[in-house]
């Protein structure tokens, strides 16, 4: 489904979301950790639009 592209997108997608979540949004500062996770889901978006196989056309 993902090329190696993709799945290095999705991973790093992945850990920024993650990371938003635990670290600014948990410790008291909702703002950092919100762009954080819009930039995380941005970057997961990318995987899927970047990332995907190609199919041959017949």
């Amino acid at each position: 489904m993902f090329n190696l592209l993709g799945k290095i997108l999705l991973i790093v997608g992945i850990i920024i979301i993650v990371f938003g979540y635990f670290g600014p949004v948990r410790s008291g500062d909702p703002i950092i950790g919100t762009l954080f996770i819009i930039i995380g889901l941005a970057i997961a978006a990318l995987a899927f639009f970047l990332g995907r196989t190609q199919t041959p056309r017949r």
